[in-house]
């Protein structure tokens, strides 16, 4: 029984950790807003050869084509002064091959914490006769959500300041099947519109934003149960 109980507070951990890290690059990938903002501030669109209006709609375009495929990727826009479709065939099927992962990742996540779901049911069914016991042990997957995170954290920090370009191959490599994602600065304006400094900056606040779930966990994992049971 021991162990069971044991193995529904580690799952419970785990899928906690991975919310942890999935739902604010979900909030943040999906922001339109937000890319828009960033775009401008690093005056992409100069770069690129296009005004703030076209802009707008590209990034709107391809914000709602990665959330659910709505967006019109192959619309066509003025760059320098040339009406042109801005997204080539390889950046198309590479912004395809994003749209797969994230319906895949999403659907993950949804299931994963569906078992969550299941396994705190079965965690307050077996200790609900003993209410000390059972707040404990519904709060203690917070602090193996804490503690899991915390190294996860630790060694995504690492990897941003020691070597981000590396890190950002790798991911990749192991997520992409094929090699579209190598797009050429010179030529291909997906990359022009996303250059390594978006995704530094994306980075940033994603991890600032788990940052604040861990701080959350924290408190649920260690302050909670004993504020609880000493009332």
């Amino acid at each position: 029984m021991k162990i069971f109980k044991t193995t529904l507070i580690v799952i419970i951990g785990i899928v906690l950790m991975l919310d942890a890290f999935l739902l604010p690059f979900q909030f943040l990938a999906f922001d339109e807003g937000y890319y828009y903002k960033l775009f401008s501030e690093l005056k992409v669109h100069e770069q690129i050869g296009i005004d703030d209006a076209a802009l707008n709609r590209i990034t709107q375009a391809l914000v709602s084509y990665i959330d659910n495929g709505s967006g019109d990727i192959t619309l066509k826009e003025s760059v320098n002064g040339n009406e042109v479709q801005f997204y080539n065939d390889k950046e198309i099927q590479h912004l395809h091959d994003i749209q797969v992962l994230v319906k895949a990742a999403r659907s993950f996540l949804v299931w994963m914490n569906i078992l969550m779901l299941l396994c705190i049911i079965l965690l307050w069914w077996n200790g609900r006769d003993n209410a000390t016991h059972l707040i404990k042990d519904l709060f203690r997957p917070f602090k193996y959500a804490f503690f899991m995170t915390i190294v996860a954290l630790c060694g995504l920090i690492s990897l941003y300041f020691i070597d981000f370009d590396w890190a950002f191959r790798k991911f990749h490599e192991i997520f992409f099947t094929n090699d579209l994602w190598l797009l050429d600065p010179k030529t291909d304006r997906l990359i022009m519109l996303m250059p390594l400094e978006f995704f530094i900056t994306f980075v940033s606040k994603w991890l600032t934003s788990v940052s604040i779930i861990l701080a959350v966990y924290f408190t649920a994992g260690y302050f909670a149960p004993r504020n609880l049971l000493n009332r």
